[in-house]
């Protein structure tokens, strides 16, 4: 049993370094390096909850919206408290813009139906409308380098390839475009640059040059023309050699695309009813938390049933379960509040400045505007900072309390300090 517990641990950690890696790869804009590292985070720990949702925050970046939502939602299925995933989730479905990022799907998909039927003109027009609805989709970006190559356009698919790689760093895809659109590889035949003076000296001397280039032209098609025909018709054959390996490869890199845009879009039909079942599990946990709550404040502990009743999202809540949520506000925060600010001056008194800090932060937390409480634990915090050298924090806590606190006393004392200061 030891050597499970022991093995466990060592799991654990290899899945916690691959996951500090990817974190570095983000600051880097390697998101590709990123996934590829989460992934292999995951399959050594699933429960790795940060590896869960740094990945999801990747899969939005690169404007893989379906794929984040069920990354978060698989992350809030793991650990339901103290879990960002559901602030991600949240943000994602109250953004206004969120159905743009679906529609642009439904775009890339017509897109792409549009391409394997050889109908690139309108391939390019989804695509450009799904690059306008999410900003940041990469698979559009690539498809849409590709439909570019296809139509002759090579330094707009360049551009695209370029743009994609700013988001990510490592796309393999937009690196292989990249490489292969490189404006400099298509320079076959590079310009002579004119000498002024030499153009001159011809000018004066044409009758010359051209009754000699009479016999040269004679000569080369006497004895040169054909070793010029000959590299021609080889360069010519490498050219459209070349066209027929790129043609292929478009034609591949699309059939890759429509099997995966396949997938993801029977993923998509499925993920609206996953979510809402998901999202009905986790309303009804969230609504059921709130008995949890109101057993935890009449059993007497104030603390955990203010920090749960804090950190509750209300998102979903009919009217009734309103109320209820409103009424258990009305009842613990204050007793929470007033608790906090007691043990904050307690430890305050007794010179534990930093526990006093945190009891009198979440005796604000538990406050609303025009509370004692509230404005007391300000004046509090702002003795501390000054008996700690902290003159700026000291300030804008006095400031606040000159202007807010009911108490005279207190608030001419405050803006005494305020104006010593000045």
């Amino acid at each position: 049993m030891l050597y499970l517990s022991s093995l466990q641990k060592k799991v654990e950690v290899l899945s916690n370094l691959r996951y500090n890696g990817a974190i570095e790869c983000c600051r880097e804009n390697r998101i590709s390096d990123a996934i590829n590292l989460l992934n292999e985070a995951l399959k050594l720990n699933k429960k790795n909850i940060s590896a869960r949702n740094l990945l999801g925050l990747c899969f939005y970046q690169i404007g893989r919206v379906a794929e984040a939502l069920i990354n978060w939602v698989i992350s809030y299925k793991y650990k339901i408290t103290d879990n960002i995933a559901i602030d991600y989730i949240a943000e994602l479905e109250s953004d206004r813009k969120s159905k743009d990022l679906y529609q642009a799907i439904g775009k890339y998909n017509e897109a792409l139906d549009f391409a394997k039927k050889g109908n690139t003109d309108m391939a390019i027009l989804n695509l450009k409308k799904a690059i306008d609805l999410n900003k940041n989709f990469i698979d559009a970006m690539n498809l849409l380098s590709l439909c570019y190559a296809e139509k002759g356009r090579e330094v707009e698919a360049f551009k695209m390839a370029e743009k994609v790689l700013k988001i990510d760093t490592t796309n393999s895809i937009a690196i292989k475009y990249y490489n292969l659109f490189k404006p400099e590889k298509k320079l076959f035949f590079k310009p002579k640059i004119k000498d002024s003076k030499t153009k001159g000296r011809r000018n004066n001397t044409v009758s010359y040059f051209v009754s000699g280039f009479v016999i040269s032209s004679v000569l080369i098609g006497c004895m040169g023309l054909p070793t010029v025909i000959k590299t021609f018709k080889r360069d010519y054959t490498k050219l459209e050699n070349e066209y027929n390996i790129l043609k292929s490869s478009m034609e591949s890199e699309i059939g890759k695309k429509d099997e995966t845009i396949g997938r993801l879009s029977e993923e998509n039909e499925n993920l609206r009813s996953r979510l809402y079942t998901v999202d009905s599990q986790e309303l009804q946990q969230r609504i059921r938390l709130l008995t949890d709550i109101q057993n935890y404040y009449n059993e007497g502990s104030i603390d955990e049933a203010a920090e749960k009743l804090i950190s509750l999202s209300t998102a979903g809540f009919n009217q009734d379960v309103l109320n209820k949520y409103s009424q258990l506000c009305k009842n613990v925060l204050p007793a929470a509040a007033s608790e906090y600010f007691s043990l904050g001056t307690k430890a305050s008194k007794n010179g534990n400045y930093e526990s006093a800090k945190n009891y009198f932060n979440k005796a604000i937390k538990c406050t609303n505007e025009g509370d004692e409480v509230r404005y007391s634990s300000m004046y509090q915090l702002g003795k501390i900072a000054d008996e700690q050298g902290d003159k700026a924090s000291a300030l804008n806590y006095f400031k606040t309390v000159a202007q807010k606190h009911p108490v005279e006393s207190i608030k001419k004392e405050a803006q005494e300090y305020v104006d010593n200061a000045s």
